[in-house]
Formats: C-alpha cells, sequence, structure tokens
C-alpha cells in the first residue's frame, strides 16, 4: 500500500490534500531554513515536509476538537484554522498576545446540543477558551459573537497555592481541562472535579463553577513515591480521564497506563480497559484528544502518547489499554532541529 502522505499533491503549503492522513504528528522547525514542518501519519508511518503558512507570523495553538487557534504575532487578529479543509472563521483580534504557556480548547453547542439543554431553550454560544499555565486566568470568546464579540479575561482564584519549601508559594492553575458537551471540566485537586459552565443570557461569555468530589485513580504499588500525569478528554459525549504512572520522582520509564470513564451518577473514575473502535491521542501541554480508530488507520483501543520530556528523541509510545502492552515507534528520516515540542493535529471533531 502507498504511503497516505505520499499521494498528496505536490502544495508544500496546504495540509488538505492530507486529510485523509490525519492524526498527524507535527515536527516543526521553526524559521531557520526555511520555516519547514516535518509531518507525520502515525497510521502509516509515512512523512512529508511541508512550509506551512498558517505557521509562519503567527502562534497556532491546537484544540483537542481539531481545528486551530491562529494569533497573527504582529496584528494579534485570530481566526480559528481548519487544517483538513483551509478553511478559516474570523474571530476578534486579542488585546496582548496569547500566553506563551497554555491550553485552547473547542466547546461546540451549536452543531451539537448538550442532553442538559431543555428542549426549546436556546444552548449557550459555542466558545474558544484559552487555560493560561503562567498566571489562574482564562481567556473566552463567542465563535458566532458576530459584531460584539470580544476576548474576555476571568481571573480565578479557587485553584488554591502551590507551596515549595524554600520558594515563595504560587497560584495554581488549571491544567487538565476537557470540553463536554458544552461544559468545561477540569481537575481541582486529587478529590475534586470542577465544571464550568456558560449560560445563553449571559451578556458576554463568563463561566460559573461548580464542583464535586470523585478520588483520582490510584496504583497498587510498593514504591514509596508514584508520580501521575493526567489527562482529561472528551470522547464520544463522555469524560475521559487517562492517568500515566511513574515510579519514583523521574519520568523517564512509565510504569502503567490506565484509562477511567466518569461515572456521573455514582461520581467517581471507572477504570475501563476496551475503549472500543477509537483511539486516545496524548500530547504536551496535556493535550488530549479521542479519534475513530478504523477510519483513521489506527490501533483500535490505544493510546498514543507523543512527548519527550528530555527532548533527545522523536519517539511516540502506543499503549494498547487491553493487551496491557506497549510499543515505540519513530519518524524513519531524520528530523532536524524543533523550534516547539512535536503536536498533534488531530481530525476535526463531529459537530464543529
Amino acid at each position: 500500500m502507498e504511503p497516505m502522505l505520499a499521494a498528496a499533491d505536490n502544495d508544500p503549503g496546504s495540509l488538505a490534500a492530507a486529510a485523509a492522513s490525519f492524526p498527524l504528528l507535527v515536527y516543526d522547525h521553526g524559521e531557520q531554513p526555511d520555516n519547514s514542518q516535518t509531518v507525520l501519519s502515525v497510521a502509516d508511518g509515512s512523512s512529508r515536509t511541508y512550509q506551512l503558512p498558517e505557521l509562519q507570523n503567527f502562534r497556532c495553538l491546537e484544540t483537542p476538537q481539531g481545528l486551530v487557534l491562529m494569533v497573527d504575532n504582529a496584528s494579534l487578529h485570530c481566526s480559528l484554522w481548519n487544517p483538513q479543509t483551509g478553511e478559516k472563521t474570523p474571530l476578534p483580534a486579542m488585546d496582548e498576545p496569547p500566553p506563551a504557556s497554555c491550553r485552547c480548547l473547542v466547546s461546540d453547542t451549536i452543531s451539537s446540543p448538550p442532553d442538559w439543554i431543555p428542549d426549546g431553550e436556546a444552548p449557550p454560544d459555542s466558545l474558544v477558551v484559552i487555560c493560561d499555565f503562567t498566571r489562574p486566568e482564562l481567556l473566552l470568546c463567542r465563535i458566532r459573537g458576530g459584531a460584539t464579540a470580544k476576548w474576555v479575561r476571568q481571573p480565578y482564584d479557587y485553584m488554591g497555592l502551590c507551596e515549595i519549601p524554600g520558594k515563595a508559594p504560587t497560584a495554581r492553575t488549571i491544567v487538565e481541562i476537557a470540553a463536554v458537551q458544552g461544559i468545561f471540566y477540569f481537575l481541582k485537586s486529587r478529590g475534586v472535579v470542577g465544571a464550568l459552565v456558560c449560560f445563553a443570557d449571559d451578556p458576554e461569555p463568563h463561566l460559573e463553577l461548580v464542583t464535586f468530589e470523585a478520588p483520582k485513580p490510584m496504583i497498587a504499588t510498593d514504591a514509596p513515591q508514584v508520580v501521575t500525569l493526567s489527562y482529561l478528554l472528551e470522547s464520544s459525549g463522555e469524560l475521559f480521564l487517562v492517568c500515566l504512572f511513574f515510579l519514583g520522582c523521574g519520568l523517564e520509564q512509565i510504569e502503567e497506563v490506565g484509562a477511567y470513564v466518569m461515572d456521573f451518577g455514582q461520581r467517581q473514575w471507572c477504570r475501563v480497559t476496551d475503549i472500543g473502535d477509537r483511539a486516545f491521542i496524548l500530547g504536551p501541554g496535556q493535550f488530549a484528544a479521542s479519534c475513530p480508530a478504523a477510519e483513521h488507520g489506527l490501533k483500535e483501543g490505544c493510546v498514543y502518547y507523543a512527548y519527550d520530556f528530555l527532548r533527545n528523541s522523536n519517539e511516540f509510545h502506543i499503549f494498547d489499554l487491553k493487551e496491557g502492552t506497549r510499543e515505540v515507534a519513530r519518524p524513519t528520516q531524520d528530523i532536524p532541529s524543533l523550534s516547539r515540542r512535536p503536536f498533534w493535529l488531530v481530525p476535526i471533531h463531529p459537530g464543529v
């Protein structure tokens, strides 16, 4: 079978011809020497070099819903880019650049109204939300807000302080977050889940907080210390948590990978080993998305994980949740130096 990316046209500035190859792992080489990107199809291992104008002179924030928020470095004009079609939806300009470290999500409530909206009641508008990792603040913007739309800053103080001996306390920020049926769920603490809701009658976007207790999963081990990396994601209208467990204080060796679905009736995380015909995609900045497996040539029931802590390899890991096996894959070609960690472009979420 011919590699999927090899079938793309000769336009080095468009990903639309490679739409069938999504999800893609993107290695961005920055401005030197030619503003190029190496794009890997994890389905078949094929790769191709692009020169994407969307990644030149723009700050781009990928989302689990497949869209990419583009912010012009000079004018701060914004748009939502669909990498599979090339289409762009204009958004209001920002008043300052996006945070240096952050996470971006899109909540679609117009095409896919949440189950909790009564019949005949208008759903809240779809939102773009940026979680600032550097300070406790959210950036919100309505996608279909029209001429009155603008970016709104929403500070918060409900995450508490991070206290490290010998250092001044710093405000904790939301890190693990997922959009599910118009609600933004996040891990407030080890045993508490937060939910942020935007109501349709709000004159400008504002997220209201509710919380509920749900103990975070652990693994049975005699190790004196376990480090857990947690990822929240939406899949088929459900809220999932994926945990990577590391023994000791280092992050070099993953001991176990667990996937859990939220049982809202019992308010608890229930472990699952069979997620059906889908794959979970994890990356830097707590990026987490769900993707139909067979349709996109992925291994069903697996977690694809791309995050090089030491920045000395371009590998990605594939964990089979049902079989408990794992494998490591990497591009077959040499990858030039990178301007940022590899990131995912995933298929467009249905309804977005």
